[in-house]
């Protein structure tokens, strides 16, 4: 199996990746345009799973994503990387991730799964918010612009009403879930290491969410389309998106991942729509253009030259 998944990433890498190395920037642009891909999936799957326990869910989803991200690193050869990864960063992101993403799970049937996500995605403001008053970074017009465009766009989207009625608590637990991805994000921008950490996380992941649920949650058989959204949770929006984001953070463009993160709550409605979730209004169409607008000029790819920004 390991085999087959190494040959996999090679076809990969030779069909589809540029011979020549892409440009700090660039790479920053594809890093986090993969992670949004993977992100956009998280409505979608956690509305087929239904009312499944928010723990019980990521649990399970860690466990399958923490298996996936070791079989990846034995495939490339990093396997004894995998299992050194520091005790203390593991700890971290997985405390950080499973704050987050609980939230969220518990925000989603109070106000809805597309106006969970759009609160929750306030984070990118409050990252740029947190490394511009720790980092006195500076941030040009365009870039100022292309984030309000990008809110601007997220809310037009999602429209002035919730799905499930006006919950104040639904609205504070989307978006604190934003600001424990937008503190996180930032203090891991800051790392210096080069090496896989939210693979390794996962297993950490899975143990705490999976004593939560045994603490505070009833026991639930899950049904197999469950499993199903459990399995895709744990692989696309959990692991892979995270792994992405985590390795876009550290190639000192904070401000511009920032900006394309606004393609998210764009990519969840296509999905929730195109499932029979959610409908897709003029002004939810009105509201992409808004936020691809909003997203190409935040990322700095607007500007006549690419110049990694002081301080990021």
């Amino acid at each position: 199996m390991n085999s087959a998944i190494s040959h996999s990433f090679s076809w990969f890498q030779a069909s589809w990746l540029p011979n020549k190395p892409l440009p700090p920037r660039g790479k920053a642009v594809g890093l986090a345009g993969g992670a949004v891909l993977f992100w956009s999936t998280w409505p979608t799957l956690a509305t087929v799973a239904g009312a499944a326990p928010p723990f019980l869910v990521f649990g399970l989803a860690s466990a399958i994503g923490f298996v996936i991200a070791f079989l990846i690193s034995a495939a490339q050869g990093h396997a004894r990387a995998f299992v050194r990864t520091s005790p203390g960063t593991m700890a971290f992101v997985a405390t950080a991730l499973l704050v987050n993403n609980v939230l969220y799970l518990m925000a989603m049937p109070r106000i809805g799964p597309a106006e969970a996500n759009v609160v929750a995605y306030l984070w990118p403001v409050m990252l740029v918010t947190i490394l511009s008053v720790t980092r006195g970074e500076r941030l040009s017009f365009l870039a100022k612009t292309g984030i309000c465009l990008g809110f601007l766009g997220a809310a037009l989207a999602i429209g002035p009403t919730f799905e499930h009625g006006f919950d104040e608590f639904g609205i504070l637990l989307a978006f604190l879930s934003g600001l424990t991805f937008a503190v996180y994000a930032a203090i891991r921008s800051a790392a210096k290491g080069t090496g896989e950490v939210i693979g390794p996380s996962m297993g950490i992941l899975a143990v705490m969410a999976l004593l939560a649920h045994c603490m505070f949650e009833e026991r639930t058989t899950l049904s197999a389309v469950q499993w199903f959204a459990v399995a895709g949770i744990g692989i696309a929006p959990l692991t892979l998106s995270n792994v992405l984001w985590d390795k876009a953070t550290r190639t000192g463009f904070a401000s511009t991942i920032s900006g394309i993160a606004y393609l998210t709550p764009v990519g969840s409605i296509a999905l929730l729509a195109l499932f029979g979730v959610a409908t897709v209004s003029w002004g939810a169409l009105l509201g992409a253009l808004l936020v691809v607008i909003g997203a190409v000029a935040a990322s700095g790819l607007l500007a006549k030259r690419a110049k990694p920004p002081r301080g990021e």
